[in-house]
């Protein structure tokens, strides 16, 4: 009887060892799930916390961690629709939140009505939250500032206008936002969707749920946001910036890829508000591509997006589409060698080949400068003046002469002599225009909103007009007018500077400007270039000199209205080697 008394003990002991054991392993499966829970709550992620859950898996008889964290993107803006739909490649429909800055859009983004300071030392929340509201209020001001009417963003024509919005204005803008004008580009704002993840496939390192973004995506809406690039090495994981008191850094995470840690200033009450909107871009894909160093292409004109980024990429420009005979780029390496980073001409491609990337109704004009020498004769004074005289001389022999003057020449010629009349300096000289930037006169900015897309359409009609092709037809493009352009355009510096130094009494008129001699010489060299723009048509199968030359002086009139609606923010460019990659980074 003792004996199985002590059996019955020891097995008993065994059984509740056995128990024990047992009931730890459950409870320590308990625990690391509700680790996980308790790295999901609002104290971490404020509202997002609700989209937390706790699902019991039978088969594996422990509980598991749902959550949810923002996929941060940038979709077409859809007025009055904060929520979107899209279908991902497995035919699912898919959410898409606009972070416009309204109150519908806040709330259903979890994001707080209105921005506030956060409390010092409160580190222990995820920093895509502070994100989240950034993006908002950056949103809302661009929006405003376009005059944009919906929920609780005011329409505010000019900075500081209490007025409410004119229907008439607003359903016009409404329209151009859906169907954007001729020449326009869509308003492009910062989005998410909604991704539930499992805890069970964070790593150990990871302590707070992440967010994710696309490289691509990321480098804009730090721009955006008034950040420079300070590193940009994706593929190695380092990823810093700052700007406008917002910082970005970065740390590896083994298994996951990088981590970034985004601080946001915080809202300060009374701060000038012109400041705010100067700090504002154009929010279009056109605008964007020119922080990749990448300049877009007027697509209705047949113009290809050209990478001016880097030395390298001019060169390659210039080699394999502007001038394959290669002497273009021998020229330029010349100057670039004895001038480091000073590309004359080349910049012109910038006012020939881009789109009009301000919007109508909009005084903002700032985008990101593409290259790293934009200036040139189609956005200085000297090239102003210069063409104006030049044209207005023109003009005046041939009526002296009874020469004819197509209608076309003349009415550039008044064109600018109207906009010289009512506006002066702020037409002419690059340096009175560029007083102002997102603050400019939206009358002004119409004005010549107007025109450039009159000048467009002049070239879409040449084009239909000279586009049959046949054995006798001839065939118009413009790019081919652009290369003919700057394949000599580049060599106006050199030539310049040998005619001044020749002959320093040979100088031409410079209509009272104060500026170098060789300059005013140079632009007087683009007028002389006409007959080589007119051979260089003829040698691609385009000889209609009288067509060439009205059409050159099209160009330029079209170049110098660009430039007058846009202001190039230097600044540090991101490879373009990076536009449209899909490369997930992720935001603690």
């Amino acid at each position: 009887m003792a004996s199985d008394t002590t059996i019955s003990i020891i097995a008993l002991a065994v059984a509740l060892v056995a128990l024990v054991t047992t009931i730890s392993q459950v409870l320590g499966q308990f625990l690391a799930t509700a680790d996980g829970y308790r790295r999901c709550q609002s104290s971490v992620m404020g509202g997002w916390a609700k989209l937390t859950h706790r699902k019991f898996r039978w088969s594996e008889m422990r509980f598991e961690t749902l959550y949810t964290t923002p996929q941060f993107g940038l979709f077409p803006y859809m007025p009055g629709q904060f929520v979107s739909t899209e279908t991902d490649a497995y035919g699912t429909k898919e959410m898409r939140y606009q972070l416009d800055g309204s109150a519908r859009a806040k709330e259903a983004t979890y994001c707080e009505t209105t921005l506030v300071p956060h409390l010092p030392g409160g580190t222990e929340n995820v920093s895509w939250l502070r994100f989240i509201e950034a993006l908002h209020d950056n949103s809302r001001q661009t929006l405003k500032a376009f005059g944009v009417s919906f929920d609780d963003v005011a329409s505010n024509k000019e900075l500081g206008s209490e007025l409410k919005p004119n229907p008439a204005i607003q359903r016009k803008i409404l329209e151009d936002i859906n169907q954007p004008a001729f020449g326009s580009q869509h308003y492009i704002i910062p989005d998410l969707k909604l991704q539930r993840r499992s805890w069970d496939f964070v790593p150990p390192e990871v302590v707070r749920p992440l967010a994710s973004v696309a490289i691509a995506d990321l480098a804009v809406m730090t721009r955006r946001l008034g950040m420079q690039w300070k590193q940009f090495e994706p593929l190695e994981g380092n990823l810093r910036a700052e700007g406008n008191g917002h910082t970005i850094t970065s740390v590896a995470v083994r298994s996951m890829g990088t981590v970034l840690q985004i601080g946001v200033k915080d809202f300060v009450s009374g701060v000038d508000p012109t400041e705010d909107l100067n700090e504002l871009y154009i929010p279009s894909e056109a605008a964007d591509k020119m922080g990749f160093g990448i300049v877009p292409g007027e697509a209705s004109l047949g113009v290809p997006d050209y990478k001016l980024g880097t030395e390298d990429e001019v060169f390659a420009t210039l080699r394999n589409v502007v001038d394959p005979s290669r002497e273009a780029a021998e020229t330029v390496k010349g100057i670039l060698g004895a001038n480091p980073g000073w590309t004359p001409g080349i910049s012109d491609i910038i006012g020939f080949a881009a789109p009009m990337i301000r919007q109508s109704f909009s005084s903002i004009v700032r985008i990101p400068q593409p290259a790293g020498y934009v200036v040139g004769l189609t956005q200085e004074q000297v090239g102003f003046v210069v063409f104006h005289k030049r044209l207005h001389d023109l003009v005046a022999e041939r009526d002296a002469a009874h020469q004819p003057v197509s209608e076309q020449t003349r009415s550039i010629l008044h064109q600018y002599e109207e906009l010289l009349d009512r506006y002066g300096e702020q037409w002419e000289d690059q340096e009175v225009c560029n007083q102002k930037t997102n603050d400019r006169s939206i009358e002004f900015l119409d004005d010549l909103y107007g025109r450039h897309t009159a000048a467009t359409k002049y070239f879409k009609d040449l084009m239909a007009q000279y586009s049959v092709r046949g054995e006798k037809s001839q065939v118009f493009r413009y790019t081919d007018l652009m290369y003919a352009h700057i394949r000599h355009a580049v060599n106006y510096f050199p030539e310049a500077l040998e005619r001044i130094n020749a002959s320093p009494s040979r100088a031409r008129d410079d209509y009272g400007m104060r500026v170098a001699g060789w300059i005013t010489e140079g632009a007087h060299i683009y007028f002389d270039n006409i007959p080589k723009v007119i051979e260089d048509m003829r040698s691609k199968g385009f000889d209609k000199p009288e067509v060439v030359e009205e059409a050159w002086l099209t160009m330029m009139w079209k170049a110098f209205l660009w430039h007058r609606c846009h202001f190039m923010v230097d600044g540090p460019r991101v490879p373009s080697s990076n536009w449209g990659s899909r490369l997930p980074v992720y935001i603690g």
